[in-house]
């Protein structure tokens, strides 16, 4: 079977997938930006975007449709040169968020399309118009998400099957369109996130080192800005740290911007928020340690005592579900990516987002209640293993919506 996989940033959520059906003896293409690719076994095309408007002349008003247009055209270029050189794909799978999808129906029209989709955006409610601290600037940021929905109902047209890995991403469609779309979490490995209780993790190359006879707070996002709730989490140090005298924290994630508005210019959502508590808080205690690499990651987690992860109604992240298959003892927000995957006081404590003391005394709960809390954890892991573990029960799945034998 010729099968392609298509997203800017491959391999994306598409990896494992491709890894797998590549060494079961398929032709398996990807498209993307990136130079080259390391899934091994997979014939990997670069493309270019094909210029276009310069969007900031226009303040960026039309963004959401110029450089996922510049993306499909460059995509449907590679493609129409692999199709003149023989290539016709049985299976085209593209990550339609990104644009790439909009022209290949047209270059390989005998192949089965199918529509990745992670977000349908709204203007109130979910990660727009959730958090009053961040209200939506004027109706042309609306005026965006129109633009950047339409893009995705033109996938969705074009597309032979369409899928989203959690029914709350699913929901965010419109109801009419929701029977048409599957739901398949793209699964993590649950046989390699094990809990290991002698973990430990080092600061830096010279600084503390922590395992779990420390009480230690964790949080990961991968960029210190509001959408993860890294203003909470920050807020709430001061009480957090009252705690326990010997309490740390660490947080994992990086100083860019991924989902939310812009800081202040010349400044990062992590210096904002740190200038907003001060000297209220002993900073020696607590750890920015940047973006790390993803054994470091594991092994933090391994070692935490107590995991925090907020998130506002948007796309619920890997890390959740890794944390719960490492058997993390999870303080989390109580907002709808998360109530779909837990439930709070059997697999970890759930608070209302915006309230810090609520997190606090989440926290203190998890770390002074400790056998209810690894009960929980334990608890956890095995929903983790049941409902979202790779081998077992997300590639069968795949292979049934994909047609893949």
């Amino acid at each position: 079977m010729r099968i392609v996989f298509v997203h800017q940033n491959f391999p994306g959520q598409f990896g494992r997938l491709a890894s797998i059906f590549a060494a079961e003896g398929h032709d398996v293409v990807a498209l993307g930006t990136r130079k080259a690719s390391t899934v091994p076994g997979v014939t990997y095309y670069p493309y270019t975007p094909v210029a276009g408007p310069d969007i900031r002349a226009h303040h960026g008003r039309f963004g959401p449709v110029v450089t996922p247009v510049q993306r499909a055209y460059g995509a449907a270029i590679q493609a129409r040169q692999l199709a003149r050189q023989g290539f016709e794909p049985d299976l085209v799978v593209v990550n339609v968020g990104w644009g790439e999808g909009l022209f290949l129906r047209d270059v390989w029209p005998k192949a089965r399309h199918v529509a990745y989709f992670e977000y349908f955006y709204a203007a109130e409610g979910q990660d727009l118009g959730f958090d009053p601290e961040f209200p939506v600037r004027n109706e042309e940021t609306v005026w965006r998400l129109r633009l950047r929905n339409a893009l995705l109902l033109a996938a969705l047209e074009s597309a032979d099957a369409a899928v989203s890995p959690t029914f709350y991403q699913r929901n965010t469609f419109p109801i009419y369109l929701r029977d048409r779309i599957a739901v398949i979490h793209d699964g993590i490995d649950t046989d390699a996130l094990r809990p290991d209780p002698s973990a430990s993790i080092q600061i830096g190359p010279n600084g503390p080192r922590f395992g779990r006879t420390t009480p230690l707070v964790t949080y990961v996002t991968r960029n210190i800005e509001p959408m993860r709730g890294s203003h909470v989490v920050i807020r709430s140090l001061p009480a957090l740290l009252a705690l326990d005298p010997n309490l740390r924290v660490v947080c994992i994630g990086g100083s860019e911007v991924s989902y939310s508005s812009q800081p202040p210019q010349g400044k990062t959502w992590l210096d904002v928020f740190r200038s907003q508590v001060g000297e209220a808080v002993d900073w020696s205690r607590v750890h920015f340690v940047g973006r790390v690499p993803y054994g470091q990651f594991v092994r933090t987690l391994q070692a935490s005592s107590a995991h925090l992860y907020l998130t506002y109604p948007f796309v619920l992240s890997w890390s959740l579900i890794e944390a719960m298959a490492l058997e993390c003892r999870i303080v989390a927000s109580a907002t709808p990516p998360v109530d779909e995957v837990m439930t709070d006081g059997e697999t970890g404590r759930l608070f209302p987002f915006f309230d810090e003391k609520a997190l606090v005394e989440r926290v203190r709960a998890t770390l002074e209640e400790r056998d209810h809390s690894e009960a929980m954890a334990r608890e956890a892991r095995r929903r983790a293993r049941e409902t979202y573990d790779f081998k077992t029960v997300s590639l069968p799945r795949w292979r049934e919506f994909l047609g893949v034998s």
